[in-house]
């Protein structure tokens, strides 16, 4: 069977993006003042699902601006070691952990799809040491900086997986946000991980009657 998790907020307990930029802004003074600087107007955009994508790579471009290929994905690495050594504010989730270990012991398929860059991501699993396939958001060169290309949220997770070979539907699928409201609506057995009664009103009021809300 195949689980899919979302990774930022649902395994992870904050946002890798925005912690990896905001680390990266604070190296050079010249960023720390252009981030700051357009803060005001990428953060609504970021908020808004028809500019997520705009407002991300704002941001993305300020921070990763004058970095090579292979510069961008060393900061990745770079990045994801001192998370390992607990020396940034990320960290997974135990609960979350702890299914994913379940559903690796009954040999489950595990797909973690996220909008945060695959590069940044792939960095981020490896320090878990397990068989976890990948799906994010691809980056592209745009005036010496990196911005978002193909915006792995919403519906384009559920396009992801199917150009990967994993079809229409699946048996389990956990995320914290009901902006994958339809990566939920394709599960078997589709949870939010957000635990309460607000959760749970929000999966009737979408329609997943067959959905539960964990408190991860």
């Amino acid at each position: 069977m195949l689980a899919v998790f979302d990774m930022d907020g649902t395994l992870l307990d904050g946002d890798s993006t925005a912690t990896w930029l905001w680390e990266r802004a604070k190296q050079s003074p010249l960023r720390l003042l252009a981030a700051l600087a357009v803060l005001p107007f990428a953060l609504p955009m970021v908020a808004l699902p028809s500019t997520r994508r705009t407002g991300a790579s704002m941001l993305l471009w300020i921070s990763t601006v004058g970095l090579t290929e292979r510069q961008l994905v060393t900061s990745c690495e770079r990045f994801a070691r001192s998370f390992k050594d607990g020396t940034n504010s990320l960290g997974w989730k135990s609960q979350a952990l702890r299914v994913l270990e379940d559903h690796a012991r009954a040999g489950d398929r595990i797909v973690v799809v996220t909008a945060a860059p695959t590069c940044l991501a792939r960095a981020l699993l490896d320090t878990l040491d397990r068989p976890v396939e990948l799906l994010g958001t691809s980056l592209k060169p745009v005036m010496g900086g990196w911005v978002a290309d193909i915006h792995c949220r919403h519906q384009r997770k559920c396009q992801a997986l199917a150009q990967a070979g994993h079809g229409a539907h699946w048996a389990y699928a956990y995320t914290d946000s009901l902006d994958d409201l339809p990566l939920l609506r394709a599960a078997e057995r589709p949870v939010i991980v957000k635990g309460g009664k607000a959760a749970e009103r929000k999966l009737l009021r979408a329609g997943l009657r067959n959905a539960r809300a964990a408190a991860w």
